[in-house]
């Protein structure tokens, strides 16, 4: 999340030509670090949302809507009193430093016109946003700072405001003729060192466009990457100078990063997504960052069920092969007993052991075994007999039981499969009802009003073909069963991930035949949509609907098919 000295000042740029002019119709505070301003611009209502929240500091236009509290704060009162109304007059930013500086044109009591300055410094945990007077004096913050927190700066009501303390940086000219090729260090961390508004990820970016790599060092450059290098960062300043932008996210299943260039170090495993706008870039991160980190919350208890079973489950597997070694060391028990039938003449109440011959192998050969002196001959032999017996029963129950708790496992692995590819919170709330149908958590309370419960119907994720066929793609796995089971035809064309969890994938026939470029489309949905879709090459099965059959009690989505073919896609 780069929003450096040079992202600022593309944002400055941005933010000057839609906003100077502009009128503040409301201010509030959603949040105790948000700042929202209605203003009024000549073409439209534009809302400028200031956030000085560690993980997000930011300013940028927004269309978010955002639930205001009924009392609005005190920094939220007191911004109304000194900018509403007010107009925007200039947007600035001091250098390359992370600040943005707001200079409103505003009216006092007496219809005196002055001016006054809402600041927000964009740096971490030491992002602020601050009211200034004509004259630079602070009239409030929003967090204030006393001695007590810093020992450099104050941020105080009555003080002069002043900038941070200045880096030992260079201003970026573009040239980067003094930059020494002979140093040791890694050239990306060099350039964040050396440069005013230079972040990690630019620096980095420059150093891949150069050599291909983003960890190389200054002395490892040959001739012609250096000249690369030189001629990148040539094409930055002419790219800032002329604000020549292209502003874009980077995702990788996660929102990675966004900046006002293209970016390109991520490689083909990431997914660029390029905006008109870099507020546009902005919101559309935070908002994506946002609803992950409120899925992530949302999840945490059902990631919590869904590892104490797998937990529960393999320690039970672990068991019962411990149970299985033991039953099958057990069988002998009936040989001990053949053995006390065979020489049952030889044997006497009060014998705790005796050593008999085994006539059955060749040669024979003795055998001790042990005895209850307190029982006779035949009753041992029915003890050892019992013992057998015991153990044959356990073995039939264990081979049983250990295939069901690893097709437990199993389930519960595509459930987690499923809470990862989890993009909002009703996916979420479906994958909570089903561990709760199956009993791996609490079901909710719900009101006994006598009504039937309605008839569960997903929202099922589709796409278009190529062709125009219609392809459905099941997010967990009630999905799955609602999509394969009750939604879809019979002559539908089903695909899956070979043996892998995943999303059961449909496509529509309507009766017509396929063509190869849709069921290659639908092999790719299912591929992606699979554990197995990292990367390689990714066995699918596909078969006709009427193929794929639920067994009784399986768990949902847990199906088996026949009379199928395998695609064999690469990713």
């Amino acid at each position: 999340m780069a929003l450096d000295g040079l992202a600022i000042h593309a944002l400055v740029s941005e933010l000057s030509s839609a906003l100077v002019g502009g009128k503040t119709d409301k201010i509030f505070q959603p949040e105790r670090d948000k700042i929202i301003l209605n203003l009024r611009t000549q073409n439209k209502n534009i809302k400028l949302l200031l956030s000085v929240n560690p993980q997000g500091a930011r300013a940028n236009i927004t269309e978010n809507s955002y639930e205001n509290p009924i009392v609005a704060p005190n920094f939220c009162m007191l911004l109304r009193k000194h900018l509403q109304p007010s107009r925007i007059i200039s947007i600035t930013q001091p250098g390359f430093e992370r600040i943005i500086v707001f200079t409103f044109e505003c009216q006092t009591e007496l219809l005196d016109i002055v001016e006054k300055k809402l600041i927000i410094e964009i740096m971490g945990h030491f992002s602020n946003i601050i009211l200034t007077d004509g004259n630079g004096i602070i009239i409030d913050a929003l967090r204030q700072v006393d001695y007590t927190t810093s020992s450099k700066r104050r941020v105080l009501p009555s003080l002069p405001y002043e900038l941070p303390p200045k880096q030992d940086k260079e201003i970026f000219n573009g040239k980067g003729d003094d930059i020494d090729f002979t140093s040791d260090m890694r050239a990306d961390k060099y350039l964040t060192d050396k440069y005013i508004g230079f972040s990690p990820l630019i620096s980095r970016e420059l150093v891949y466009c150069a050599t291909g790599e983003t960890d190389t060092c200054l002395d490892c450059f040959t001739q012609s990457q250096r000249e690369k290098l030189l001629f990148y960062l040539k094409r930055l300043k002419e790219d800032i100078d002329g604000n020549n932008y292209s502003p874009c996210t980077i995702l990788n299943g996660k929102p990675l990063e966004f900046y006002f260039l293209r970016i390109k170090q991520y490689g083909i495993n990431s997914l660029i997504k390029e905006y008109a706008t870099f507020s546009e870039a902005i919101e559309d991160f935070y908002i994506e960052k946002d609803e992950q980190e409120h899925i992530k919350r949302l999840s945490g208890d059902i990631l919590k069920a869904i590892t104490n079973a797998q937990s529960r489950i393999s320690k039970k597997i672990e068991a019962q092969r411990a149970d299985i070694a033991d039953c099958e060391k057990a069988l002998k028990f009936k040989e001990m007993g053949d053995l006390i039938t065979a020489n049952i003449y030889m044997l006497k109440q009060g014998m705790d052991s005796a050593l008999l011959t085994d006539y059955t192998k060749d040669p024979p050969q003795k055998t001790a075994v042990e005895l209850d002196k307190s029982l006779s001959p035949s009753k041992n032999a029915q003890r050892y007999y019992k013992r057998y017996k015991k153990a044959v029963t356990a073995l039939e129950i264990l081979n049983k039981q250990i295939p069901e708790a690893e097709n437990e496992l199993i389930y519960l692995d595509s459930v987690f499969e499923e809470l990862v590819r989890a993009k909002t919170s009703a996916d979420v709330d479906e994958i909570r009802s089903e561990l709760s149908e199956s009993g791996y958590m609490k079901k909710g309370s719900q009101k006994k009003n006598g009504k039937k419960p309605k008839l569960y119907t997903p929202k099922i994720q589709s796409a278009i073909s190529a062709d125009g066929f219609q392809i459905y793609i099941g997010k967990n796995n009630l999905q799955n069963d609602y999509l394969t089971l009750r939604m879809s035809d019979k002559r539908d064309i089903w695909f899956h991930a070979k043996e892998y969890p995943g999303s059961h994938v449909v496509v529509a026939t309507k009766g017509m035949p396929v063509p190869d470029t849709t069921l290659n489309e639908a092999a790719l949905i299912a591929a992606k949509n699979s554990k197995a879709g990292t990367g390689g090459i990714v066995a699918v099965d596909y078969t006709e609907i009427k193929n794929v059959k639920k067994q009784p009690g399986a768990k949902p989505g847990m199906v088996i098919y026949t009379t199928y073919k395998t695609a064999y896609i690469r990713l």
